[in-house]
């Protein structure tokens, strides 16, 4: 993320158009459902996605908790998945199994038979010739192919903005600092090796608040409704996370935090 760029997270409206976009009743649907929950609730990296193995997912105290392995500068770390998602991603794996799927990759193709493409050279593709790719189920899908559907089902929900697997990160991010109000929660969360990585969050629901005050309308000369209005803004920020107010406060008074 380049510096001083807020991340973009979605809307739980955005959110929920997006994950409608899905057909779970086909294979490689209940698959990319999981997939996306996986990426929108438990905050997993597109790399992280596309390794997980059958023994990373595991229960704990009665939910389904992700073993990450190895993750971004090789650090680890359990991701609890809440109910939704987990009954989503159990579903997938029961799918699996009935595809004959054994031990390995959990988001992998399902696809068999024969893939048939042009033969690429140095001057293009050559004419009249193929390759033949054997198409065996259980095979790891490629980081690129999350990469490509993540903003594919983002224009056909008609979001505005481009949707992208780290899209979905932030917004699994934003929504648990929202909840919790702790960044050191988040930090872990997320994997992060520094907790001032994970302060670009507060700011993020810092803008949301800003934005939301500036929504008060002006009621000029009506002290009745100035009063509701001030009244409605100080109980917003009462019901900020510390963390939250003290990153408002910072952007109110011109510093960068």
């Amino acid at each position: 993320m380049a510096k001083g760029r807020l991340p973009q997270v979605l809307t739980d409206d955005q959110l929920a158009a997006l994950l409608r976009q899905v057909n779970v009743r086909t294979k490689t649907g209940l698959r990319n459902k999981a997939m996306l929950k996986v990426m929108a609730y438990g905050g997993l990296r597109v790399s992280e996605v596309v390794a997980l193995s059958t023994k990373d997912v595991r229960r704990d105290g009665g939910r389904i908790v992700l073993e990450i392995r190895d993750g971004k500068g090789g650090k680890d770390r359990t991701v609890p998945l809440p109910d939704h998602a987990a009954e989503t991603l159990e579903a997938w794996l029961a799918k699996r199994e009935e595809l004959g799927i054994g031990n390995g990759h959990v988001f992998c193709t399902v696809s068999t038979g024969t893939s048939v493409h042009p033969v690429a050279t140095s001057a293009g593709l050559a004419a009249g010739e193929v390759t033949e790719t054997a198409l065996t189920p259980g095979g790891p899908i490629a980081a690129r192919y999350a990469q490509t559907l993540v903003p594919r089902l983002g224009e056909r929900a008609d979001l505005e903005q481009r949707v992208t697997p780290h899209v979905l990160r932030h917004t699994a991010a934003t929504r648990l600092l929202r909840e919790t109000g702790n960044l050191r929660v988040v930090q872990d969360f997320l994997g992060h090796a520094s907790v001032s990585t994970t302060q670009v969050y507060t700011h993020v629901l810092a803008d949301e608040v800003a934005a939301g005050v500036d929504a008060v309308a002006d009621v000029e000369a009506d002290d009745d409704g100035a009063d509701e209005a001030d009244t409605l803004a100080a109980q917003v920020l009462a019901a900020l996370p510390a963390e939250v107010r003290e990153a408002l406060a910072r952007q109110l008074a011109g510093g960068d935090g």
